[in-house]
């Protein structure tokens, strides 16, 4: 990768953590063993695909499968009851290890499939949906159509080329073991990138790791306009801490990547961006 020149490097990580057809298969696999044991064990009404697989901009072997489930019956004043029956009834019904992680019920099998995150929903009225609150034990809106078209519609003003913006901030975080949410990361970036046409990918990396930085890691107003609040996923003045200080270098790597490669320092700009993402040559 040292002859790359930056814009090459970071498309050939684009292109590296894009999942395959085989990489789909196998976050496909346990689709329908989890649908027919929780319509059989807690009688779901539904059960669709949602999050990053969904929007296209999942990271090959980091992201989760996000699935929401639609739950019957009256929903609970509290969303912990409603997590911990559904991580019970997956615990008991499928081969692997099922934990509340807010506001889903993730699973992870013994057969190195990517992990499952479930989150359940009760119906509120025209794909509207009541999810387990984040950061909670309430409830809070969801409308997962507006989101994959809020990611589209990114997409499309820029020329196919948001999704990719969000696929290699979304690889920093995965690589370097951010405490921030994907989702956060990915409506940032999807808010970010139509504002900034052309996407060039050494340039607009670390315009929108400042932008993050700018932010400092506030809760955002959810960009569709949908009316609730999303948190960047830190828990703890630990965690805030840590992912505000692994933004900053990220920063100062992007930032040097890009000066390198405008003066043409091809190796040396290659090399911040293997040290942003924690790659080797």
């Amino acid at each position: 990768m040292t002859a790359l020149t930056a814009w090459g490097a970071l498309d050939t990580i684009i292109k590296a953590m894009t999942p395959d057809a085989d990489a789909r298969s196998a976050a496909s696999r346990h689709r329908s063993e989890v649908e027919s044991w929780l319509k059989a064990d807690l009688d779901i009404v539904r059960m669709r695909e949602t999050g990053s697989w969904h929007h296209g901009t999942a990271v090959d072997g980091h992201s989760d499968v996000d699935y929401f489930v639609t739950m019957s019956g009256s929903r609970p004043n509290s969303s912990l009851d409603t997590l911990n029956v559904l991580r019970d009834s997956l615990q008991r019904g499928l081969t692997g290890f099922a934990r509340v992680n807010r506001p889903a019920v993730q699973v992870e099998f013994f057969d190195g499939s990517p992990k499952v995150e479930i989150t359940p929903a009760y119906y509120r009225d025209t794909d509207d949906y009541w999810i387990p609150d984040p950061d909670g034990s309430g409830w809070i809106k969801s409308n997962p159509a507006v989101h994959l078209a809020y990611v589209n519609s990114a997409q499309e003003k820029t020329d196919g080329r948001a999704k990719g913006l969000i696929r290699l901030v979304k690889t920093w975080k995965a690589r370097r073991g951010v405490p921030l949410s994907s989702f956060y990361l990915e409506m940032r970036t999807a808010q970010y990138a139509p504002e900034n046409k052309p996407i060039l990918w050494d340039w607009d990396l670390a315009g929108v790791l400042r932008a993050l930085q700018r932010s400092e890691l506030a809760s955002m107003n959810d960009p569709t306009d949908y009316g609730r609040r999303i948190s960047c996923g830190a828990t703890g003045l630990g965690e805030a801490i840590t992912a505000k200080m692994q933004l900053d270098e990220a920063v100062r790597l992007a930032t040097a990547a890009h000066d390198a490669a405008k003066a043409e320092n091809h190796q040396s700009a290659v090399q911040h961006i293997l040290d942003l993402f924690n790659f080797t040559a």
